[in-house]
This record gives C-alpha cells, sequence and structure tokens, in this order.
C-alpha cells in the first residue's frame, strides 16, 4: 500500500515581476495585469477571469480551488510559470502595484535581475536610472538601460543568468584584464540593455571593498512586485557625481556643465560630502565638493588613483588604449593587442556593427577594422 501524495497547502501567485495595468493608457482598455512568468518566458498580460483569479491568489493566497473550473484555470496559470500549489516558492507575489516607473517593461527589467540574483545569492544594488529621479537628484525620469552592480567575482554569473532570459552578452576585447568593468547584455524581442558593473569608474577603493561600502549603505524600493536595493541618497549623488565627470575619449577638459550637474547632485544630498570621502570619490570630485567639505578634509582626501580614469581622459582612442593596456601585465598586453589587431568573429561583427557597417563575413568586418584602427594611428601621429 504506497501513501497518499500530500494535499497541496493553496496555490499562490509566483512571477519574476507583476504591476496592475488596468489604470494604463498604454495598454488596452481590457488589460488587467502585466506579468513576467517565472520561468524563462516574455511578458504577456491577463484580462477577465484569468485577471480576477490571479489577484486573489496574491492577495488572498494560499488558497485551494472552488471546483473543476478553478482547478483548469490554476494547472494553466502553473504551465505558464504564474501559479503554484508550493506557498514557499522563491517567485511567490504578495503585492500587486501600478507601474512606478514610466516604462512598465523597464521595470520588468529590474524585477527580473534581482530575482536572478537572489536565486543565485548574488548581493547586487541598482545605480544610477530612475531612482535619482525618485531621491530627488534629477529631473529626468527614464533611462533606457539598467545599471546593476555587483562584486567582481559575481559579475559573469548574473550575466549568464541572464542569457537565460534571451539577453546577448556584448563581445568586449578587455574582457579577462582589469580594466573590464562592465558586461553590456543587449535584448532579445523584449526589455532593455543591462549593464553588470564590477566597478563604478572614478573611485580610488579597491572594487570590492567599493561595492560593500555601497551595498551597506543601500535601501530597498519595490519595483514590478519585487525588492530591489539602490544606494541610499546621499551615496547615490556620489556615484551620480562621479558619472558625470567622467572623461570621455577625445572631449578635452571637464566640461563647466559636467561640473554643474555634479555639483548639483552632491548639494542635493545632506551628507555626500562625508559619502565622497568613504567611497575614494575626492581627487575626481575636488572641486564640486569646495563648497561641501573644508578644504582640509578634501586635502586629506583627495590622494589615490581613481580606476579607469587617466587613459579615458586620452586624446584619441589609440593612446587611451595604449595606456589602458601598459596597466596590464606583458602576457595580457600581448594578447589583448591581437585581439584589437584581428580579433575573434564575435568581436570584428560586433565592431562592425557599431561602426554601421554591414559586413558580409566575420573576415570582411576584421579587415575593415584594421583599415579604421590604421586611420586612427595616422590621425592620432599627427
Amino acid at each position: 500500500m504506497t501513501a497518499e501524495s500530500p494535499r497541496s497547502a493553496g496555490w499562490v501567485a509566483i512571477a519574476s515581476g507583476a504591476l496592475d495595468v488596468s489604470a494604463s493608457d498604454l495598454f488596452t482598455p481590457d488589460a488587467e495585469i502585466l506579468l513576467l512568468p517565472a520561468q524563462p518566458g516574455e511578458p504577456f498580460c491577463l484580462t477577465g477571469d484569468g485577471a480576477r483569479t490571479w489577484r486573489r491568489l496574491v492577495t488572498d493566497g494560499p488558497l485551494s480551488p472552488a471546483d473543476d473550473g478553478e482547478r483548469h484555470i490554476l494547472d494553466d496559470m502553473a504551465a505558464l510559470g504564474i501559479a503554484s500549489p508550493d506557498p514557499t516558492h522563491p517567485a511567490r507575489i504578495t503585492r500587486l502595484d501600478p507601474p512606478r516607473l514610466s516604462s512598465p517593461f523597464h521595470e520588468l527589467a529590474y524585477a527580473l535581475t534581482a530575482r536572478l540574483a537572489a536565486e543565485r545569492g548574488i548581493r547586487c544594488v541598482f545605480v544610477k536610472g530612475p531612482a535619482l529621479h525618485h531621491q530627488g537628484l534629477r529631473e529626468r525620469e527614464h533611462s533606457g538601460d539598467v545599471d546593476v552592480w555587483c562584486r567582481p567575482e559575481h559579475g559573469d554569473a548574473l550575466a549568464e543568468a541572464l542569457t537565460e532570459w534571451g539577453w546577448r552578452r556584448e563581445p568586449d576585447p578587455w574582457r579577462g584584464t582589469s580594466v573590464h568593468h562592465t558586461a553590456t547584455m543587449t535584448p532579445g524581442d523584449w526589455g532593455c540593455e543591462i549593464d553588470v558593473h564590477r566597478r563604478i569608474p572614478g573611485l580610488v577603493l579597491d572594487d570590492a571593498d567599493a561595492f560593500d561600502a555601497v551595498a551597506g549603505r543601500s535601501e530597498p524600493v519595490v519595483y514590478a512586485g519585487v525588492a530591489v536595493s539602490i544606494p541610499r541618497a546621499d551615496v547615490h549623488a556620489v556615484l551620480a557625481a562621479v558619472h558625470a565627470v567622467r572623461p570621455e575619449i577625445g572631449a578635452g577638459a571637464r566640461s563647466a556643465a559636467a561640473s554643474a550637474t555634479a555639483a548639483a547632485m552632491l548639494a542635493a544630498a545632506a551628507g555626500s560630502g562625508e559619502r565622497a570621502c568613504e567611497l575614494g570619490a575626492v581627487p575626481v570630485l575636488e572641486r564640486e565638493l569646495a563648497g561641501l567639505l573644508p578644504e582640509q578634509t578634501i586635502r586629506q582626501y583627495r590622494g589615490g588613483i581613481p580606476h579607469d580614469w587617466a587613459w579615458r581622459g586620452a586624446p584619441d582612442p589609440v593612446r587611451a588604449y595604449w595606456r589602458a593596456l601598459r596597466e596590464e601585465p606583458l602576457a595580457t598586453r600581448v594578447r589583448v593587442l591581437w585581439r584589437f589587431v584581428w580579433p575573434p568573429d564575435d568581436i570584428a561583427l560586433a565592431s562592425a556593427r557599431h561602426a554601421g557597417d554591414a559586413a558580409a563575413s566575420p573576415t570582411t568586418a576584421r579587415w575593415r577594422r584594421l583599415a579604421r584602427g590604421l586611420r586612427s594611428v595616422r590621425g592620432a601621429s599627427r
């Protein structure tokens, strides 16, 4: 005699992200709930009976099906990855809010990234983006991508998790070097670009120490029913100010507009001066902190070498990349230099796309890339 299977404790709503869009003019009038399933898939909307049942799972779950008809609905929802008979499911949704961001799909990308990180035990912090607007640090609300920061040893794992959902990692010739600080993930059929950072350029602290310092001064915000971590306003102001004044290859000296933007963000968050000292941001923000910190404090913390700063200020790509290469061991320099001269197929084709060159083959892309590089070298020598 076999034992009976244990009865379900009741059904609950699950998803990688969920939003109540019943009042949104971005969707058809019958659309009520925008969902991203708990298993790899694309967002879709619930309407009618399905929406009503799912709302009950959110607000009143765990629930037992009232009849066979409801049981069939729940079975169908389980197949879609939006309901589960397990009340402890890690993707359980217990609240349903209207969109917080102007782009609901952008909000789902935040929720998904946070879910994937949590499933793998990866602590992460979301930087820049709409949170700056909500914290009163910038006027613009929307951003075109999602920026997530985690410890250096976890970046590849989070990037790999995103590939299972349709994102593609952009090839980068600097991958495997200390210069490489971001994995750029481009979306498939839905979503936005997601940048997985191992560091924020411009800080003096070691990458892991800088992340730990920011993560230790973070706060939760709910996007699409999922709690995500963002820096507190005083910390976020420092990171955004550093980003605002970062040098761009060939752009010359820091502009007055960039400096004014950074100074305004720092002034808008009480305590940002102290956080700049703790994060090792004083060397790159010395001018912008002049009105917030005593001169003696600025002198005390102005030492150190900011990561990824000097080479970014070079007048052209050739000199910028050469300066960056000089920071690497000899064996790495040789490997990366060859990767720039005659790159593998994926890097060659990515370079062609960025140059607006519809190359017919990787070999053609390599030759055209080499020609562009030689023109840059001649320009730099002049």
